[in-house]
This record gives structure tokens, sequence and C-alpha cells, in this order.
């Protein structure tokens, strides 16, 4: 059954005209997703190899156009594909035709799956997007209580390196078949945030193009800080590794990839 349950706040996310993903949706995966699900499927098979994950039921935590979801849903028996934009399920659910996948519109701090999962996943610097050290901390608590005893959870999360030196402050130009995109990214090393403005020129069906605006932020945590709130959220072992090559962390480490059981 493919359902879509309605998370709390979504009325005050609708009236948001710049909140993120809204147009986004429609060129996500020509602009990142699918070349950024091809590095994390090589990555999670090497991991799900490494530490003998086994799992029947999953999790994909903001799921967005749903690459994951999809994939993990042809190894087990059901998924449960979450994300907090409607617009971005909406996208998902289109694409995927599994009938094991289960569609659930939630947030982080909100997130309450319908059963404990073996697995759990959230990949793409999502939980960057979480801006108060109080909200990462209440997401991870969530993420355990989702899982099985025993049970896996792998995320990843971006770097300083990554948001104040790869995106820095500049902008950059991106062209898609549908239009193009122009995001001007900003860093506050105070607040250790990077705020991306994309301006989205999308082609509608009549051949004109229409203009939105969106605000991305993502805050950087170092890695030891994360590897104290997954203890603290109720995980037994845990791991960080660098997403590039799953070798230890680094200076230059632009990604982390994070691997814990509870």
């Amino acid at each position: 059954m493919r359902v879509i349950r309605m998370g709390k706040g979504r009325m005050k996310r609708a009236r948001d005209s710049q909140r993120p993903y809204r147009e986004l949706s429609l060129i996500y995966d020509e602009l990142v997703g699918d070349t950024a699900f091809e590095c994390w499927k090589d990555n999670f098979e090497a991991l799900v190899t490494r530490y003998c994950i086994h799992f029947e039921v999953a999790a994909d935590v903001a799921c967005g156009t749903g690459h994951a979801a999809g994939y993990l849903a042809g190894r087990c028996a059901t998924v449960y594909a979450v994300d907090a934009s409607p617009e971005m399920l909406e996208v998902a659910e289109s694409k995927m035709r599994a009938k094991n996948i289960v569609f659930l519109e939630q947030s982080f701090t909100e997130l309450e799956l319908p059963e404990p999962v073996d697995l759990l996943t959230c990949n793409f610097d999502s939980l960057n997007y979480l801006l108060r050290e109080e909200d990462l901390r209440e997401a991870l608590a969530r993420f355990a209580l989702s899982l099985k005893a025993g049970g896996y959870c792998v995320f990843d999360m971006n770097t300083t390196r990554e948001l104040e030196v790869e995106w820095g402050t500049a902008a950059f130009v991106h062209r898609v078949s549908m239009g193009m995109a122009v995001w001007e990214s900003e860093w506050d090393p105070d607040s250790r945030t990077n705020t991306l403005r994309m301006t989205n020129f999308i082609r509608s069906k009549n051949g004109l193009f229409r203009m939105s605006e969106e605000t991305h932020r993502e805050r950087s945590y170092d890695t030891e800080f994360v590897m104290g709130l997954v203890f603290g959220a109720g995980f037994t072992w845990a791991e960080a590794r660098d997403a590039r090559d799953l070798t230890g962390v680094g200076e230059e480490t632009r990604r982390v990839q994070f691997v814990a059981r509870r």
C-alpha cells in the first residue's frame, strides 16, 4: 500500500513562499539527484558488505525524489519513504511504482514510523538543514527509537570545509533541460551556516519560463560532536568515515558518512 500521511505544520510550510524544495523538486534530479544517488549507492553497497547489514523493513528519511527509497524497495519487504516536502514526495510517488513503498510526510523532529525498522538511511546532507543543536539531537533520538534492537542507521553530513571552502561565498549558474538555476552562496563563520539562495527559471508547458526563489540553509557540525549525539541518542556503536572513499575523516573531508547500530 502506498500512502502519504500528512505531518504537523503543513499549512505553515505551504505559506512560506521561499521554503526549500518547492520548485527545485521539478529539476532536482537533473541538477544533483541522479549523480548523488549513484555515489550513495556505491557507498551503501560497500557499507552493507563491510558491516553485514541485513534488513527486511527500512526507512529512508528526507527521501527527496525517491532514488534511495526505490533502491531499498528492491532489496526488502517494506520501505517507508519520509520527507517534509510535499512537492518532493509528489515527484517521488510519481516515479516509484513499487507497491512496498509507503510515503510519509513528516519532519525530522516529528518522525514517527508505523513500525520499528531494521535500517534507517538519511542521505545527501539532509541533517545539515537542522540549524539548532537541539533539533539535531531530537532527530537522532527519533532515528534510534525508529530502529529495532541491533538495527543500523546510515547517514551523511557536510563538513565545514564543504560549506565554507567548496561552497563558500560565490555564485553558480546551472543549466538543465527545463531551464536554469542561479545559486548564490554565502558563508557565515559566526553561525557556521551556509545560506544558498536559489533563483529558478523553469519552462512550463506553454514554453514560458516561471521564476521562483528558494532559500536553503545548512549548518556544519564537528564530527566529534555528532558522534556524541549519536551515542547520547541510544546507539551502542558508531563509526565516521570520509564519504569519498570510506577512509578516515581528515581535514580535507568534505562529507562524513556515519554508520551507527542501536
